[in-house]
């Protein structure tokens, strides 16, 4: 058996064998024979021998390669050549390997572990030899303008679990014979990780500028040379998709043609492309501080447009209540103002439409501002010639607020004059009459003839018209004669001074001009005391 090849070695039949042998020498040696030395070294020789089959068992396994039968022979002492055509049983008996349980176990035992590292190995290098990047085409405006990656986010998380996986085997004590391969495949897929992030980031910040750049032709007038930077960037990004394109392969394309260096050098230029068109939009902001309630998309869409009429979609944004402006019919001039509910007016004068849109977006919002000052003024001097409730319908809605509150301040302080002149009841005849003005407003809310713009207004002002009353009966109760009295001089007051030709909002000690800016029909909240 001995000069059996260690190829052919039957584990079982080895086994049976020894089993035999050992029931033959306890059966068959006569009782008298077997304190005999000889006897005794025989069975002494059979037992080790079968402490030795778990270990030839041992050695068996797959994973014993060359490197560990070289271990081995340094242990026990026994060298022979490690070739299955010419290793016998012979070599395996003459180490006598009972002698070296411990040893041979920690072979054995680094021998397995090493396997599953390996073939770990080789599952990473399989699995990554196929992953591919997934790349689409960018379609804008039915055009095809090049490729992108798509989401990668299986991808990534493949990425952290070979990582972790990595990690794992690099920290194993095992780990040595393939440290080398660990370490690339860590330092590979790192470098995979990296580039994916930058690549992401350059194709976001590409595919921004490039519906910017390529797709607006006024932009690329105002910024030429940011447009001709990005020509040569968009040039070598395409480049970098159509190689990805046709060579997805995902370590390739990651690792191939310093692609993380060239991407990150791409996003730096980008980055510069990008601060250039804010330091551009921000010097139109400046001209028009409205653009700030706008995002940078919408304030590009209207600089890159040619239309006058592309501000519309952002009117309610850049005026407090402005649905639109009425533009003449060649677009030249604009009339006048609307708000969501269809009030509206005209200039005084139409506004040109003409140059840069914040400088003549800038001359609507003066001309608003001078068309209502001249519009407020009519309404407050015609007050006093009309019946109140054909004012009010007749007025825009916000000229009916501040030309009420404008009379209502100077009613109070008639009173204060009526006071001093010796009129003890003067204060109580105007509460008298404004709770009078509230019983017509109220009338005028339950006619069902009222139309939707008026019933809006009267909604409004009874709410100021309430808080009116209320302040001048409260006046009536704390006996206030006086306008110099803090509770008068508390009170919001608005006053047209002719001098200034303007409307002037008085509290306490604050003095402020009214700001014109078109209010529309926006309803008014419960004013608390």
């Amino acid at each position: 058996m001995s000069s059996m090849l260690w190829a052919d070695l039957d584990i079982v039949a080895l086994n049976k064998g020894i089993e035999d042998l050992e029931k033959r020498v306890r059966k068959d040696v006569p009782k008298e024979l077997k304190q005999n030395p000889t006897c005794k070294a025989v069975s002494a020789c059979i037992a080790n021998f079968k402490e030795s089959i778990p270990l030839i068992t041992d050695l068996k396994n797959d994973a014993m390669k060359e490197r560990h039968w070289g271990e081995l022979m340094e242990v026990t002492g026994v060298k022979f050549k490690m070739d299955p055509k010419t290793l016998t049983l012979q070599n395996i008996f003459a180490m006598e390997l009972h002698r070296f349980t411990e040893d041979i176990s920690e072979i054995v035992v680094t021998a397995v572990n090493e396997l599953k590292i390996e073939n770990e190995i080789k599952q990473i290098e399989g699995t990554w030899s196929k992953i591919e990047l997934e790349v689409g085409t960018y379609t804008k405006d039915g055009e095809m303008r090049g490729y992108v990656l798509k989401s990668a986010d299986d991808l990534k998380l493949l990425l952290e679990d070979t990582m972790l996986i990595l990690q794992t085997m690099g920290a194993s004590k095992y780990v040595g014979q393939f440290s080398d391969k660990v370490r690339g495949w860590e330092r590979n897929l790192n470098h995979v990780s990296e580039t994916l992030e930058v690549w992401f980031n350059v194709q976001r910040s590409w595919m921004y500028l490039e519906s910017i750049f390529i797709g607006a032709e006024d932009i690329r007038l105002q910024l030429p040379e940011e447009a001709k930077k990005f020509d040569a960037i968009n040039k070598q990004f395409k480049g970098i998709m159509t190689t990805t394109n046709a060579s997805p392969k995902a370590v390739a394309a990651c690792t191939e043609d310093n692609r993380f260096e060239t991407l990150t050098a791409l996003g730096e230029k980008l980055e510069k492309c990008q601060k250039s068109l804010t330091n551009y939009l921000d010097t139109k902001r400046g001209a028009f501080p409205r653009f700030f309630f706008i995002s940078d998309d919408e304030l590009l869409s209207v600089l890159g447009s040619s239309d006058p009429t592309s501000i519309q979609v952002h009117m309610l944004k850049l005026f407090d209540n402005v649905k639109a402006v009425e533009f003449s019919r060649n677009k030249r001039n604009v009339l006048g103002m609307m708000d969501p509910k269809k009030e509206s007016f005209d200039f005084v004068t139409p506004s040109v439409v003409d140059g840069p849109v914040e400088t003549w977006m800038e001359a609507v919002e003066d001309q608003m501002k001078i068309s209502l000052h001249d519009i407020l003024k009519e309404g407050v001097f015609k007050y006093a010639k009309m019946e109140r409730a054909v004012w009010i319908e007749e007025c825009l809605g916000m000229v009916d607020i501040a030309g009420s509150q404008i009379w209502w301040t100077w009613e109070v302080e008639d009173v204060f004059r009526k006071v001093g002149a010796g009129d003890k009841y003067a204060m109580k005849e105007l509460e008298t009459k404004l709770t009078g003005q509230l019983n017509v407003m109220v009338a005028m809310v339950r006619r069902t003839d009222l139309k939707g713009q008026s019933r809006k207004k009267v909604n409004s002002l009874l709410i100021i018209d309430v808080h009116a009353r209320d302040i001048v009966d409260m006046f009536v109760r704390e006996s206030i004669l006086h306008a110099k009295e803090f509770l008068w001089e508390s009170q919001l007051r608005f006053y047209w001074d002719r001098n200034e030709d303007d409307c002037i909002i008085q509290q306490c000690t604050g003095n402020f001009r009214y700001g014109y800016e078109y209010q529309g029909l926006n309803g008014r909240l419960v004013i608390t005391p």
